[in-house]
């Protein structure tokens, strides 16, 4: 097995850490970003006339 130093140890799991975390947050963001779409596009045939 190979020995990697603690320094590199660590280093590597905080590079993980970011890669993963940069990752949750740009499918969070486009999620946003899809329901915000949908939610300001006006709903199309629910528009009735009152008069």
């Amino acid at each position: 097995m190979i020995h990697i130093p603690a320094v590199d140890q660590a280093f590597l799991l905080l590079l993980i850490v970011f890669c993963l975390g940069t990752c949750l947050v740009r499918a969070f963001w486009e999620l946003e970003q899809m329901r915000t779409r949908r939610n300001a596009s006006p709903p199309r045939g629910r528009i009735t006339k009152r008069g």
